[in-house]
């Protein structure tokens, strides 16, 4: 046997004795560093776990109230002012609905009075019929044609906690003329149930509620504490208070914290102002982390042993030809070295690792070169194409077509590179369409949308913007945007629909247009009182009798000039029809609408038309109406305001006349 110390005079027993010994040494360290990685990496798993699932189910809780909504907008779509007056007819429409019933727990329909005309509970008819024209709710549904999702509250029917949809039922003109109404009972409804997630007591103590920006718990595993306070809540009052404090945001993407010895998180329900909140207790949460901890520690001794091991076993058979492979290798990458260079074994392991090298090498130059070619083969494809293409990753713009620098008015290479930031038209339109994106992302995987931008040289346009990701899911991949000019098919629908609400002659608002406006009125009447005014021309046939259409219909122009000078921005002036107009004066005291109607009455007696050397005048019969919430329809205020005009017509024409109380 030979002596130790000719052993260790040996540099690859050295190098083996180095190994095993740092192996042994580090194992210690190594170990607390894998521990320490370990707890950070299944903390942060847990937590984006935590997320993840928060998410899911926020958006499954959105999915399934959306459905509700399109199945009570569809119903609602289908019924008429009409049939809001036939009873009978009603009740067996409602009964008729036996798949909408089945998802609400009753289902009732309601006139613009706010009176419940029929109401079916679990296909039978409902006798009580109470009255929800106080409710803000439903004069909200009143006041557009869109669905509404009602505060939780306590049923007048039912007495238990209920949230409320009301759909809209549109009316010939589009207006509102009553609401399909379904309840959705709190404690029984599910709501809330998605694969047994929300609203129900997990094993460990995990509790999951629903409730609303002030804290108003809608879900809960104990029925008695629905309507309750999140405040009240055991460890979710502080966490519930920063939420509050910081303005009570629904936000898609949740937030996950410890608080109160628990870990708590919330997730905003898209298309809602509800959050789903999740309280799991830190001895559950972290279970798995101690689990965990234990098996690290374990795995990183065994590791620590047997790398130590591994190592000494690599040294000894790599440590003399190691140093002369590096620098071969060093030389191959300069280009000085070359296959028949001498020094080292052409076969055998290190000969093999050489000439690995070498055709690493050629492979990394070749896929090189081939990843060039596709880049421009792709790049031809996304010039040829004729819209806007864009590849755009981690806020840079990385690849663009022709099509789009022409739209944006720049070169490529004034683009490329640049942050996204760079098409838009400030920070907050950069963060607006963020804002936008991101939930179209998460919730259907793509965007498109109209966006106003920029052009190079700084001129705003409006553009069409088409998004999707190019690994489905994965933005960081980055993200394919197909940007297309709409400018001028901007511009001609902005046209258009200010020809549908105008009148052609004056300029001003035509009737449909401001019945539209007047109804709104009405509606807020009892809490923003206003006055309207009916005005008719006096003498105008004689005018057209006597000169001609062509000078009526500039006399109309000027009168309605005339008329509208006088009045504040906030007042709104629509010709009817031939010479009548009407005036909306939005909170306007009934003594200031008198003075306001003398003063229009007085500036039409004064004009003069001048007409191919005759002059010509008309007058004024108005008819003024001060309205408080007595009157429930637009169209019974313009038959009050016409019947005072057509009373200043018999006094004899040319004043103003109040409409009776």
């Amino acid at each position: 046997m030979p002596p130790l110390n000719h052993l260790f005079a040996s540099l690859k027993l050295r190098i083996v004795a180095l190994s095993v010994l740092t192996g042994i040494t580090a194992a210690g360290g190594a170990g607390w560093m894998v521990l320490r990685a370990t707890e950070a990496e299944l903390q942060r798993q847990l937590v984006d776990g935590e997320r993840a699932g928060q998410e899911r189910t926020a958006s499954l809780l959105s999915s399934k109230l959306e459905t509700l909504k399109n199945a009570l907008g569809a119903t609602a779509s289908q019924m008429s002012a009409p049939l809001l007056e036939d009873a009978p007819a009603l009740q067996s429409f409602l009964l008729s609905k036996p798949a909408l019933g089945a998802l609400f727990d009753n289902l009732s329909a309601v006139a613009a009075d706010g009176s419940m005309r029929a109401q079916v509970a679990r296909g039978e008819l409902v006798a009580r019929l109470p009255s929800i024209a106080d409710r803000g709710y439903f004069k909200q549904v009143l006041q557009g044609d869109q669905l509404v999702v009602s505060e939780p509250l306590m049923g007048r029917v039912s007495n238990v906690p209920v949230v409320l949809l009301l759909a809209p039922v549109l009316g010939p003109q589009g207006e509102t003329v009553g609401a399909l109404v379904g309840a959705l009972q709190l404690k029984s409804h599910n709501l809330f149930v998605v694969d047994g997630l929300a609203g129900h007591a997990r094993e460990g103590g995990v509790r999951e509620l629903v409730i609303d920006r002030q804290g108003t718990v809608l879900s809960h595993p104990e029925h008695t504490r629905i309507l309750g306070n999140a405040r009240q809540e055991p460890a979710l009052g502080p966490a519930f208070m920063r939420w509050h404090d910081a303005g009570s945001p629904i936000d898609t993407q949740a937030t996950v914290a410890w608080s109160s010895g628990h870990l708590v998180s919330l997730a905003g329900i898209p298309l809602t102002d509800w959050a789903l909140v999740r309280l799991t207790p830190s001895s559950e949460a972290l279970a798995p982390l101690r689990a965990a901890r234990r098996a690290a520690v374990a795995a990183a001794l065994w590791a620590g042993f047997i790398s130590s091991l591994l190592a000494g076993a690599v040294a000894w058979l790599i440590a003399r030809p190691i140093g002369r492979l590096r620098d071969r290798a060093e030389r191959m990458l300069s280009g000085a070295a070359t296959l028949a260079d001498e020094g080292l074994p052409k076969a055998g392991e290190i000969g093999a690792m050489s000439k690995a090298f070498h055709l690493l090498l050629q492979t990394r130059d070749r896929q090189g070169g081939e990843m060039q070619a596709l880049m421009l083969q792709l790049q031809a494809v996304l010039d040829n194409a004729d819209v806007g293409l864009v590849l755009t990753r981690q806020g840079r713009f990385e690849m663009v077509s022709r099509q789009f620098c022409l739209t944006f008015g720049a070169a490529r290479e004034q683009i490329i590179g640049q942050s996204t930031r760079l098409i838009h038209l400030s920070d907050e339109n950069y963060e607006a369409l963020s804002a936008r994106a991101m939930p179209a992302f998460m919730e259907h995987g793509f965007f498109d949308g109209e966006v106003e931008l920029r052009r190079h040289n700084g001129e705003p346009f409006w553009a069409r913007m088409r998004g999707r990701a190019v690994l489905p899911g994965d933005r960081s991949k980055g993200t394919i945007w197909v940007v297309t000019d709409v400018t001028a098919e901007k511009a001609q629908h902005e046209r258009l629909t200010y020809a549908a609400s105008h009148d052609r002659l004056t300029g001003l608002l035509n009737r449909a247009a401001f019945e539209v406006m007047l109804e709104q009125a009405v509606a807020r009447a009892e809490q923003e009182p206003f006055c309207v005014l009916f005005i008719d021309l006096d003498r105008f046939k004689q005018v057209n009798d006597t000169a001609g259409h062509a000078a009526g219909d500039a006399l109309l122009r000027e009168v309605a000039r005339t008329m509208t000078a006088p009045l504040r921005k906030s007042d709104t002036t629509a010709r009817l029809g031939g010479d009548e107009f009407a005036v909306l004066l939005p909170q306007c005291p009934a003594s200031r609408a008198e003075d306001v109607a003398e003063k229009l009455r007085a500036a039409v007696d004064a004009y003069r038309l001048t007409w191919e050397g005759h002059a010509f005048s008309v007058g004024a019969s108005i008819g003024m109406l001060a309205v408080n919430g007595a009157h429930t329809s637009a169209t019974e205020v313009l038959r009050a305001a016409d019947a005072a005009c057509y009373g200043a017509k018999r006094s004899g024409r040319n004043r103003v006349v109040l409409a009776a109380a």
